[in-house]
C-alpha cells in the first residue's frame, strides 16, 4: 500500500510537473507574439528616427547625384518610404543604387513586385552566395541588368523568405538581445533589413551569357561590374548599417 502511494505521489509530481512546464510555454509564446505584434506596428514610428546618408562610397565609381525614394502609392493608402537613390559614374557606364529600410520582411520577389512596381511573370532571378557575404540576385528587365538582396543587420544577405527567415534565427538572437526584448529596448530577434538593388543599363555591343547552372558563373561584363560593385556597397553597409 504504502508502495502504490509512492507511486502515485511521484506521478501526480510529474504530471504537475509537465502541466506547468506546459503552462510555462503557452505563457512566453502569448508574450512574444504580443511584442513582436506591438514592436511591428510601432515599426514606423522607430524608422522616423533612422538616417540614411546621402554619400555612400563606391570603389571604381564616382558618385553624381543622391535623393530621396518616392513613396509607395496604392489604391488604398501611400506609404512613405525610407531610402534613397545613389547615381555613380565611372566615365563609360552608369550605375544606380537604391538603399530601402525594412523591417519584418524577407521576400525579394516580393518585394520587386510591392516595392518596385516589377510584373510577376518578368522576374526570374538567379541566385548566387558569396562566401562570407551571403545571397544574391542577378535579372534582366527593361533592358537593364539588376543585382539585389536584403542586407540583414546581423548575419549574411538573403534573397528568399525561407534564407532570411533562417539567417535572423541563427544569427539575430542572444543572451544580451532577450535581456533587452524583456525590458522592452529591443526586438527578441534581428528584422531590420536594407534592400538593396543596383543596376546597370545593358550595351547591345556586350555578349551576354544565359546562365544554366548558377553555382558555375559566367557573367557578362555589365555582371562583373555589378558584382564588383555590390561587394564595395555590401561591405560598407555592413559597417553602417544606420542606428534607430
Amino acid at each position: 500500500m504504502d508502495t502504490l502511494q509512492t507511486h502515485w505521489q511521484k506521478t501526480r509530481v510529474s504530471l504537475l510537473g509537465v502541466l506547468l512546464l506546459g503552462l510555462l510555454g503557452v505563457l512566453t509564446y502569448k508574450i512574444i507574439v504580443l511584442k513582436e505584434t506591438e514592436q511591428s506596428e510601432q515599426s514606423n514610428d522607430n524608422t522616423e528616427t533612422v538616417t540614411i546618408p546621402d554619400t555612400v562610397p563606391l570603389s571604381n565609381w564616382n558618385l553624381i547625384d543622391t535623393k530621396p525614394l518616392n513613396s509607395v502609392k496604392t489604391e488604398e493608402e501611400v506609404t512613405p518610404v525610407l531610402g534613397k537613390v545613389y547615381e555613380y559614374t565611372n566615365n563609360q557606364e552608369s550605375l544606380t543604387a537604391e538603399i530601402r529600410y525594412a523591417k519584418y520582411s524577407g521576400s525579394f520577389n516580393h518585394f520587386l513586385i510591392k516595392e518596385m512596381g516589377m510584373p510577376a511573370a518578368t522576374i526570374n532571378p538567379d541566385i548566387y552566395y558569396e562566401k562570407g557575404v551571403g545571397h544574391y540576385a542577378l535579372f534582366e528587365y527593361e533592358n537593364t541588368t539588376y543585382l539585389g538582396s536584403c542586407i540583414n543587420a546581423k548575419g549574411e544577405a538573403t534573397v528568399t523568405l525561407d534564407q532570411y527567415n533562417k539567417n535572423r534565427y541563427l544569427r539575430g538572437w542572444g543572451v544580451t538581445r532577450t535581456f533587452l526584448w524583456l525590458i522592452g529596448e529591443q526586438d527578441l530577434v534581428e528584422y531590420r533589413c536594407l534592400w538593396s538593388v543596383m543596376s546597370i543599363p545593358n550595351s547591345s555591343e556586350l555578349d551576354f551569357t544565359i546562365n544554366i547552372d548558377p553555382n558555375n558563373k559566367e557573367l557578362n561584363e555589365v555582371e562583373k561590374n555589378l558584382e564588383q560593385a555590390w561587394l564595395h556597397w555590401y561591405s560598407w553597409w555592413k559597417n553602417n548599417f544606420p542606428d534607430y
